[in-house]
This record gives structure tokens, C-alpha cells and sequence, in this order.
């Protein structure tokens, strides 16, 4: 049982939304802002963006709850603004549901629940978020999946900054090559000198060789995108041509800067050694017969 109810004669709904990278957004359904005890002081919970959820149910299986997450982009603080959604700032976020009384609002007083943020879907100037019980990490496959293709993420972290755990970074680590690919040392910077895109441009002062940088990042360090979140190159050509797998929020414009890394298509002999030298470390078992060579029978000799 809960060991605190809301009363139920003033009881509402609030929201608290804890990004990966730190920041916080609370709201509450409740006709105007609400300052609400918490901790030794008190969080202010906004109800300006008209936030509402399609209905959460509890029950007593492992099956997870869906909700959807649903209100206005407003740009000011407190609020999901375009620019934050639309780079994906708000995805894998943690989203703490509780209800509470409108006479006296404490923080988490009744939890109801602690979902994940799914991908954002932007509607005019709308947005709507899958939430996903956390419950559904008992449903998870656990394990490693042995196949040809490494299993790592190239460098310790990412272009935005963002440390990668060990067990998911191998490339480098204290038990093989330490000294293996660091992204500080692929990091490199350019100027887009061609446009035909939001997710398609060139610089032609490039000189690495095709797909160099493919399924690296590249984040725009100057421009209308800048200080947004990288996106995924799709495929690089020779001539400095980029193209992402997702556009860039707003129009990428000939002079905008750009810092980018490369990316491994995680395959022993063309990635790990020829391209970074580091086969010791790869992730994967390509040299494992498949069943139809070791189910095959021989056909007769001495």
C-alpha cells in the first residue's frame, strides 16, 4: 500500500522531467502556477504550457504502462522550448508523475509513477512524448548478442560532451590499449562551403577519403544550429560532401562552422584495423563458422 495519499477533495497532477544532460521542467494541471514544497525549500510548478497526460492505469503485473506527454513549446524558463525538443534534449529523460493537493502541494507527496521519455514528435507548436513505465526494464533482453559486427561505441565519449560508460566503450580501457582512439584526437573543424540541404552539404577543403566520417557526428559550432546537438553522418564522400541521417533544426547557411569526428562501421579489418589500428579490441566474432559450414557432413575420402 502507498504510505501517503493525496486527499482526494483537492487532489491534482504534476509532473517533474529530469533531461540526461541535468535540467528540469515541472509542471502541474491546475489553472495557474504553483509553488510546491520541496526538500528544505520550494520548486516552482508552471501550468502555462497547457501540459496534459492521456491517462496512466497502475496494476499489479509486470506489463508497462504508455503514457503520452502532451502541451505547448513556449520559450522561456521552466518550458520545453523549440529548440531543446527539437535536438532531442528532452529524449531518455526521466519523467517522475505524482499527484498532490492543491491546499497544501508537497513534491512527490503520492508517486505514481517514473517513466522514460521516448522521441518527441512536434505538431505545429505542439509536442507529444511516449512515456514508458520503467517497469519495462524487467521486459529487456540482458546480455551480449554475438555476431560479426563489434559490439562497442567508438571513443569514451561523444561530441556533445557526454561520457560514455566503460562497458560500452572498449576502444580504450585499462585492460587492452590504453593508448587506443581518443575522440580529441579525431576531432576536426571545417566551414560549409555548399548548400543543398538541412541534412545534405560539403565543405571542399575536406581531403579525408570516402566514409572517413561516416557514422561519426557532426554538431555546428557557429550558425542558426549552433549549440544544438550533433546528428549522425549518414555518408561522407571525397569531395567534403555530408549527409546526415536527421536534418538540422534550422537551415545549415554556406560559413557556418562545424567540428566533426569519425565513425566505426564496426568491422575488424576495414575499422578497427585500418582505420584505427586498435583490432585488438574489437568487439566482435567474425571468424565463427556459421551453421551451414558446421552442420555440413563430408562426402567420402581416405
Amino acid at each position: 500500500m502507498k504510505s501517503v495519499v493525496a486527499d482526494y477533495r483537492t487532489r491534482i497532477y504534476a509532473v517533474r522531467i529530469e533531461a540526461v544532460g541535468g535540467q528540469i521542467a515541472r509542471f502541474v494541471q491546475y489553472p495557474h502556477d504553483l509553488p510546491m514544497t520541496s526538500g528544505g525549500g520550494q520548486a516552482n510548478y508552471n501550468a502555462g504550457s497547457g501540459y496534459e497526460f492521456s491517462g496512466v492505469s497502475t496494476t499489479a503485473g509486470a506489463t508497462p504502462s504508455v503514457v503520452d506527454l502532451r502541451g505547448v513549446i513556449l520559450d522561456a524558463v521552466g518550458y520545453l522550448s523549440l529548440d531543446e525538443v527539437a535536438s532531442r534534449v528532452w529524449d531518455n529523460a526521466r519523467a517522475y508523475l505524482f499527484a498532490t493537493t492543491s491546499a497544501t502541494p508537497i513534491e512527490d507527496e503520492e508517486p505514481l509513477g517514473l517513466f522514460l521519455m521516448g522521441k518527441a514528435q512536434l505538431r505545429d507548436d505542439k509536442y507529444v512524448f511516449e512515456l514508458m513505465s520503467l517497469i519495462d526494464a524487467a521486459n529487456q533482453n540482458t546480455g551480449f548478442t554475438y555476431g560479426p559486427l563489434c559490439r562497442w561505441t567508438l571513443f569514451d565519449e561523444t561530441l556533445d560532451g557526454d561520457v560514455i560508460p566503460w562497458q560500452r566503450s572498449r576502444c580504450t580501457g585499462p585492460r587492452s590499449n590504453p593508448d587506443g582512439p581518443s575522440l580529441a584526437a579525431h576531432k576536426v573543424t571545417g566551414t560549409i562551403t555548399h548548400v543543398t540541404s538541412r541534412n545534405l552539404f560539403r565543405d571542399d577543403q575536406r581531403v579525408e577519403a570516402d566514409d572517413w566520417f561516416g557514422a561519426g557526428s557532426i554538431r555546428f559550432t557557429t550558425g542558426a544550429n549552433a549549440g544544438l546537438l550533433s546528428e549522425e553522418v549518414k555518408t561522407y564522400a571525397a569531395n567534403g560532401t555530408i549527409e546526415t541521417y536527421q536534418a538540422f533544426h534550422y537551415p545549415v547557411q554556406v560559413g557556418d562552422e562545424y567540428e566533426m569526428v569519425p565513425g566505426c562501421r564496426k568491422r575488424r579489418v576495414e575499422d578497427c584495423i585500418a582505420k584505427f589500428s586498435n583490432a585488438i579490441n574489437h568487439g566482435g566474432f567474425d571468424r565463427v563458422p556459421t551453421q551451414s559450414v558446421y552442420t555440413k557432413f563430408g562426402t567420402g575420402g581416405a
